[in-house]
């Protein structure tokens, strides 16, 4: 075997041991599925009676109360040949062309049961108050007796915040109905913004930049940008426009001819760039303040950057409703992070006001992710058009808007892109404090021997790829024996995402999303990284 071949499986086995040794596992604790007011699952149905076996694939939603059925025979995401709609009961039908296989289920289904009763059953709950329950070890139920029927569950998944059931069995006299669900959705099905129903109309963008952009964002004075709060009613404005422009919300936000998930995918560009995206957001000195004063992970940087990615995978891999929660999560966690600059840092100020929700501060954050996602992915992967890189800075704006920041306020193409972030490269507003050489000294000490070799490859890479001042005023080393290391890490990089088969090579979250688009269920292997590395059962399925 060839050195080179020996230091990828090198680098391979220690960022898997890295993941299982760092992230701690999940601590799962079901919420009450009975609060559910907007939610679907989908699956397979099988009926055995005494008219033979009848099978469909299916989805139900309950929004609200209002209920839709669909059976679909030969594709789980194709046109359904059913729909049932209604409130309280499944009442009205329609059909539409297509093979009567799944019209016999539906005749099947309703003959041997209430379909409201479904309803709860497919949430692991009773439908009646005189059902006899039985609890398994995982404080689930395990079996449901009421009506006549023998309700089995067999396994549970996670979704958002809730368990709901993976697969069922169902028994009365001679009849059996197997229900296995691939997915679901938990909340924002209709809504991207529940909170306000209002509709896109009372919106408005508040904080909208007329003139020069790159001078609004990084003053030529050197002085601090003008604060832009993002309040809640244009936080919402933004996801109503968001989600007018998305046709499939299975699709998500993006989608696989986008080119945000081409460069997203390879899993060697964002893990290689991942300390470098870090430390350059937390040379600003209010997120640098808003860490140390406000996060519950000070002195777990890989937690805290595990939360980071959670919810940008789920942004950029997950379906709408998923994209639209984890959307609404965030923004409700910066609400409670505000304060004031302890010292005078750069451009700001002694006692200067911070909040998490400003526009200036997170178009810098989000700058980190993107550029430094293009410089690897351009390193590791292969050099990308002027074309390209344009879609790609296009995509991204909807990401922006996630977080309620207007269109506008974002340099308007690649070009201005890079010319802001070579301005804040060189401006007083990164200023690298106390504070943040010790999130550096976090983030690159390891806590266990499993950690040294991962970490040394992150600090070493990391210094590679630094802008050269703020490389110097973290105090990170970058002579010839750094960057010989930095060389032959990156060609090991290189060939290990070569070599790698996709179901290794590529992120399992893009796993996760190909099959939510085929309406199955993700594989075991990639549903044990989802749950080693990011601490949950799965992610965007």
């Amino acid at each position: 075997m060839s050195n080179n071949k020996k230091v990828a499986i090198i680098i391979i086995i220690g960022l898997f041991l890295q993941g299982c040794a760092t992230f701690s596992k999940s601590t799962f604790v079901s919420a009450d599925p009975e609060q559910l007011d907007e939610w679907q699952v989908e699956g397979t149905i099988s009926l055995e009676g005494e008219n033979g076996v009848d099978g469909a694939y299916f989805r139900y939603t309950n929004v609200e109360g209002d209920y839709e059925l669909t059976l679909h025979s030969d594709d789980p995401v194709g046109t359904p040949q059913v729909v049932v709609t209604g409130q309280e009961s499944l009442t009205n039908e329609s059909f539409t062309s297509g093979s009567d296989q799944s019209k016999k289920v539906l005749v099947e289904i309703k003959k041997n049961f209430d379909l409201e009763y479904l309803d709860y059953w497919l949430r692991g709950l009773p439908a009646t108050e005189n059902a006899e329950l039985s609890q398994g070890e995982d404080g689930n139920l395990s079996t449901i007796r009421e009506q006549g029927w023998e309700v089995r569950f067999e396994d549970y998944m996670e979704i958002g915040k809730y368990a709901l059931p993976e697969k069922m069995v169902l028994t009365r006299e001679d009849t059996i109905v197997d229900i296995d669900l691939v997915r679901g959705e938990t909340g924002f099905i209709n809504s991207p913004c529940p909170d306000y129903k209002a509709g896109l109309d009372v919106y408005i963008d508040e904080q909208s930049i007329h003139g020069d952009t790159i001078e609004t964002l990084v003053p030529s004075s050197g002085a601090a940008p003008v604060p832009r709060w993002i309040s809640d009613s244009g936080f919402c404005g933004q996801l109503y426009k968001i989600h007018g422009k998305i046709p499939d919300p299975r699709v998500g936000l993006y989608g696989p001819d986008s080119m945000m998930w081409k460069l997203s995918s390879p899993l060697a560009p964002g893990g290689m760039g991942a300390g470098r995206a870090l430390l350059l957001q937390t040379a600003h000195p209010w997120i640098t303040a808003a860490i140390d004063e406000h996060s519950i992970v000070r002195y777990d940087p890989v937690e805290r950057a595990r939360r980071t990615f959670v919810n940008v995978f789920t942004m950029v891999f997950g379906s709408m409703p998923q994209v639209m929660a984890s959307a609404n999560k965030v923004h409700r966690t910066h609400i409670e992070i505000e304060g004031k600059i302890a010292h005078p840092a750069g451009a700001f100020k002694k006692g200067s006001e911070y909040k998490a929700n400003e526009i200036n501060s997170m178009i810098w954050v989000h700058s980190t992710l993107w550029e430094t996602l293009v410089l690897m992915y351009e390193e590791l992967e292969s050099p990308l058009t002027a074309e390209e890189k344009e879609r790609f800075y296009q995509e991204t704006k909807l990401f922006a808007m996630l977080f309620g920041i207007p269109e506008d306020a974002l340099p308007k193409d690649w070009v201005e892109f890079l010319a802001y972030n070579r301005a804040m490269w060189n401006s007083p507003q990164l200023t690298v404090t106390d504070n943040a050489k010790k999130l550096r000294d976090d983030l690159f000490t390891p806590p266990n021997i499993l950690m040294t070799f991962p970490l040394w490859i992150q600090k070493v890479v990391t210094a590679a790829h630094m802008p050269e001042r703020i490389r110097e005023q973290y105090g990170m080393e970058y002579g010839a024996w750094e960057k010989f290391n930095n060389a032959w890490l990156m060609a090991s990089a290189r060939m290990s995402q070569w070599m790698l088969p996709d179901v290794m090579g590529v992120s399992a979250l893009r796993h996760e999303a190909n099959a939510r688009l085929e309406g199955v269920r993700v594989g075991p292997y990639q549903r044990m990284l989802v749950r080693e590395l990011l601490g949950t059962e799965r992610l965007v399925n």
